[in-house]
């Protein structure tokens, strides 16, 4: 699961790397809520080839035309501003067949997820990349660190994977 924020920014495949699976697995689902994911993205050439499921608000019914005529799959949601939101759509996902997520997302999804401590598990990967002032999120340790002050084992250095039992 993503956002269609973090995917227009990075034109990220969200393909997976996981042993097991292949580039075009698992299933993709998009929270767009207000139907701005960009018309040309590298993502729409494999809709074809794996299941993509956008995640919108009722009320955008007459944009989801041109979703479903690319290849989308559409998932309509009343609103998505709280917990109860967020289970209402995962109780969605979970009667199409859908038991475990995997949300890639920048951190205002990552904050609502958070706050709303709808998280299991937390991995986090950092690239050796200097992304100088095109990287937005320079600070996630500290800001991790706030936010699980005893609880959070955070270490970025390096492309090394920690993971924390939220």
């Amino acid at each position: 699961m993503s956002t269609s924020k973090s995917i227009n920014y990075d034109n990220s495949l969200l393909n997976c790397r996981i042993d097991g699976l292949d580039n075009n697995k698992p299933d993709l689902f998009i929270i767009d809520l207000k139907l701005k994911l960009k018309r040309k993205l590298a993502l729409n050439n494999l809709l074809n080839k794996r299941k993509t499921f956008i995640i919108t608000l009722k009320e955008n019914y007459r944009k989801i035309s041109r979703y479903k005529r690319l290849g989308f799959k559409i998932i309509l949601i009343n609103s998505l501003e709280n917990k109860e939101d967020l289970n209402e759509l995962y109780k969605k996902l979970y009667q199409i067949g859908y038991t475990r997520i995997l949300v890639e997302s920048g951190l205002t999804f990552l904050n609502f997820l958070i706050k709303n401590k709808m998280m299991n598990d937390l991995y986090i990967f950092k690239t050796n990349s200097k992304l100088g002032k095109n990287g937005k999120n320079n600070d996630t340790s500290a800001y991790l660190k706030k936010k699980f002050p005893k609880q959070a084992i955070i270490n970025l250095n390096g492309d090394k994977l920690f993971k924390k039992f939220l």
